[in-house]
């Protein structure tokens, strides 16, 4: 189940965001969280040209996502365990335009 934004509060913005260490020049994430007993819940909503792409979360003290889901063309695909993959946010990124270099 994807997690309902409505739950959470706005936390903070980011441009280029790095994926693993990759920076995706174009990528854009707003960042969600909220409390859940003594930890924190945190949800990106990665987006491209305007165009959500994905959402990763988990908790904040994690050092990885616990769950991925991609979007697609009829809407949110199913929750992946883990972070999202730097080859399938290309692909998706090459799917909406050209894709900058990364740095």
């Amino acid at each position: 189940m994807l997690p309902d934004l409505t739950h959470f509060e706005r936390h903070r913005e980011a441009a280029d965001v790095d994926l693993d260490g990759t920076v995706l020049p174009g990528l854009s994430a707003t960042f969600h969280r909220r409390a859940a007993g003594s930890r924190t819940e945190s949800v990106g909503v990665y987006r491209y040209a305007g165009v959500e792409v994905f959402m990763a979360w988990g908790y904040v003290d994690e050092p990885h996502c616990r769950f991925t889901a991609y979007a697609g063309p009829h809407g949110w695909g199913a929750p992946r365990r883990g972070c999202p993959s730097v080859d399938a946010v290309r692909d998706l990124l090459a799917t909406l335009g050209p894709v900058p270099t990364p740095h």
